[in-house]
């Protein structure tokens, strides 16, 4: 049995006491990477294979584009128990499409690769966005995948005491930099974090005026500079191609989502207008 939809911010509560850091970061280096995956590859082994022989302790990677076998995929739902403020629908079903725009973090739970995967895909006619379950994304056709590796921190997952969700957090190793510079930064937003105004916060802790962003998370509701707003507060969202701030230029946040009512919106973020629901996983790269 699934709780009300809540109505208001108000209406969320999460369970367990706030974290003190609302907007934790770590500094890295980030390199620019392309590599090629083959068909009949598992995508979690392939990607983890990938960045053990690169030497990459997480990475953000661009999917779009990627064929997939049948794969597994959830969306944003009510919550199931009175602990959360949200959950995920029931298991979905693909017979295997093309991704139109996809992201993934990769990173580490219980001491092995592991990704975290939204995707905009068509399918049947009829546009989708969901949470790809990455143990069942198999490879369909050769793939070019590009984004960035990361070294100097990464993203562990690990049961955060206010949402209770096991979620991605950033682990910082500066040592693991050898004495490249830092470029970059990765965060995970803290509930009711506003998208806009935090990643322009932490723009500031990068060289240069100039960064690119890219991620996924969750929004409780949001408004956009061009278009109309999502009212549901239970959402997913991906970032898209572009979100960034151009060299002393105003930061601007293309992204897509999907309601719990799995209404489809997009749209740039407008300030002070998009809070994160559960957390937002971004990395914000120097143009420098």
């Amino acid at each position: 049995m699934r709780r009300p939809a809540p109505q208001t911010l108000d209406d969320i509560r999460h369970p367990g006491p706030q974290a003190q850091d609302r907007l934790p970061h770590a500094l890295c280096h980030a390199t620019k990477i392309e590599f090629w995956v083959l068909a009949g590859e598992p995508l979690l082994e392939a990607l983890g294979r990938w960045a053990d022989d690169a030497g990459f302790s997480s990475a953000v990677l661009n999917l779009s584009g990627v064929n997939l076998a049948a794969f597994d995929y959830v969306m944003p739902d009510r919550a199931v128990d009175d602990r959360h403020a949200a959950w995920y629908s029931d298991t979905h079903s693909s017979k295997g499409t093309q991704l139109e725009e996809a992201v993934a973090i990769l990173g580490w739970r219980d001491g092995t690769w592991f990704a975290h995967v939204h995707a905009y895909w068509q399918e049947n006619d009829a546009w989708h966005l969901g949470h790809l379950l990455p143990e069942t994304l198999m490879i369909s056709d050769d793939a070019d995948i590009s984004g960035h590796g990361l070294v100097g921190a990464r993203f562990e997952a690990s049961l955060d005491l206010e949402t209770e969700f096991t979620l991605f957090r950033v682990k910082s190793d500066r040592n693991a930099m050898s004495g490249k510079t830092a470029n970059a930064l990765i965060t995970t937003l803290a509930p009711f974090t506003d998208l806009h105004k935090a990643t322009a916060e932490l723009g500031k802790h990068l060289p240069g005026s100039g960064y690119s962003v890219l991620g996924l998370g969750s929004l409780a509701g949001a408004r956009f500079e061009d278009g109309p707003p999502m009212r549901g507060l239970i959402s997913e969202i991906l970032l898209q191609n572009g979100a960034g701030r151009p060299n002393n230029g105003k930061l601007s946040l293309p992204l897509r989502t999907v309601d719990l009512n799995k209404d489809l919106f997009q749209g740039r973020a407008k300030p002070g207008k998009c809070p994160t629901l559960v957390t937002n996983e971004l990395l914000l790269v120097s143009k420098d």
